[in-house]
């Protein structure tokens, strides 16, 4: 007989267990982040644990999100899925799926977002079989190394800009920056981005960039070790974004210089970002940034 619940601090070792069976890795660090996480913010977290005679067999971590990647809709982010090989063939997984979807229905919430692998070909039959299909994002990365970033058409006029570490106090000017680009107030968006930075990342990177004494750009970003069952160290770059009374002076390249210099240092391998397929004006930035199209899927299921 096995029985689905929330999970607990209690699971925390079993989990930790599981999921080093499953991986052949251990993510301990990422799974304290993820616990604490949903102990500070329990709203945004939906957290199952499968529970057979033996003990834990199976868990799902998810978090709820709002404002991703140009999206206006509120969303369930699959993070991270195992089940023991003894609950596979009952359709363990299966079922903790649709408990999940069916606590984003009663949250109002639109879809299920997740990346895979390609190449994890069970995981991508898996999230077929409940009823994932191709996102209109993609995930686009660079490894992260201290050479020179490629030159741009921006030009720094002056001195090199005050590029320094992003803290609380700098979201009033993060959201009239975000509010002059977008023509939205996005305040809940980015307080929960300034959030997660700060306190959720395993180290914090995320950076702005002042002229004067004002702040005219910012980057958030967190580094972790373990989403969506990767196994390297790696940092995802969440928003990026420059005042547009400052555009064309150097202020994004800086800050991603900087960005990349402090990655390299902490060895973390990679930075990534997700980009709407139609978003051409970013990719092309990124792309100019060294960035290319990462061997990884997003998936998502439609509620």
């Amino acid at each position: 007989m096995v029985a689905t619940r929330p999970l607990t601090r209690a699971d925390f070792e079993a989990v930790v267990a599981l999921d080093r069976r499953l991986t052949g890795k251990e993510r301990r660090g990422w799974f304290t982040q993820r616990l604490n996480a949903a102990i500070r913010q329990p709203a945004r977290h939906l957290q199952l644990a499968a529970e057979g005679e033996g003990g834990l067999i199976g868990f799902l971590l998810a978090r709820v999100v709002s404002g991703e990647h140009g999206r206006d809709e509120a969303l369930i982010v699959l993070e991270t899925i195992g089940v023991d090989a003894s609950g596979r063939h009952a359709g363990l997984g299966q079922h903790m799926m649709a408990q999940l979807a069916e606590a984003g229905r009663t949250r109002s919430l639109h879809s299920i977002v997740t990346q895979v692998d390609w190449r994890d070909h069970g995981m991508t039959a898996f999230l077929d079989h409940a009823g994932f299909a191709l996102s209109k994002t993609q995930v686009v990365s660079r490894a992260v190394n201290r050479m020179p970033l490629p030159a741009t058409d921006e030009e720094v006029e002056q001195a090199p800009p005050l590029v320094r570490h992003l803290t609380a106090a700098d979201l009033p000017a993060l959201q009239r920056i975000d509010q002059r680009i977008t023509g939205r107030d996005r305040t809940a968006y980015l307080s929960r981005r300034v959030d997660e930075a700060l306190g959720e990342s395993a180290i914090s990177v995320s950076l702005c960039v002042e002229e004067d004494g004002a702040v005219v750009g910012f980057v958030t970003v967190r580094v972790d070790f373990g989403g969506y069952g990767k196994v390297v160290p790696g940092a995802t770059l969440d928003t990026i974004g420059v005042d547009p009374r400052f555009a064309g002076r150097g202020y994004a390249r800086a800050m991603l210089t900087q960005l990349i210099d402090n990655l390299a240092a902490i060895d973390v391998e990679t930075l990534e970002t997700e980009v709407a397929h139609d978003d051409l004006d970013l990719l092309r930035f990124l792309y100019r940034f060294g960035f290319v199209p990462a061997p990884r899927l997003v998936l998502e299921r439609r509620l």
